[in-house]
């Protein structure tokens, strides 16, 4: 009787200790939930580039990110890839990085949706962005007031919300 007695008694404290019982609505629990925000940037203007010398530098497969090109990807649509002009980028001082996802918007929805940023811009340009396009799939494009915007999470601690 004694040995059962410490199974259920074991049984609850693991089942407890699960957070099994946090997950049943209603339930209170430490975890802390995430507030999304858009911070936007405009763009002056958004233009087409291609993974070529005449475009790029002697290697241009290969990003300011480091990253490489599978130019098999890049062929069927599958990279969308950007460069942003250095003021824009935060090791120059900017608010955005090296393979943060971007959300564009230029009313064109052909480009509109998800860009990962992976390249550099000339420094002679600024408030500017290039997409990464195949030769063959697309050969030139211009855009003018697109904007990006990028989500950033916040977690907020409900118990110190809850006791203020």
């Amino acid at each position: 009787m004694k040995k059962s007695g410490i199974i259920v008694s074991a049984t609850c404290l693991i089942i407890l200790s699960s957070g099994y019982f946090s997950t049943l609505p209603g339930a209170i629990t430490n975890s802390r939930p995430d507030l999304i925000f858009h911070e936007s940037f405009a763009l002056d203007t958004l233009t087409i580039y291609h993974p070529s010398s005449a475009q790029c530098d002697a290697d241009p497969f290969i990003t300011a990110s480091n990253k490489r090109i599978n130019i098999n990807q890049l062929k069927h649509g599958k990279l969308r890839w950007m460069a942003l002009s250095r003021n824009m980028l935060g090791r120059w001082g900017g608010k955005l990085n090296y393979g943060d996802t971007v959300t564009l918007h230029a009313n064109d929805p052909s480009i509109d949706g998800d860009w990962i940023i992976q390249d550099t811009m000339n420094k002679r340009f600024k408030n500017r962005g290039d997409l990464l396009f195949d030769s063959s799939l697309r050969s030139t494009g211009m855009w003018k007031g697109v904007t990006i915007s990028k989500r950033k999470k916040y977690s907020i601690d409900l118990l110190s919300i809850q006791s203020e």
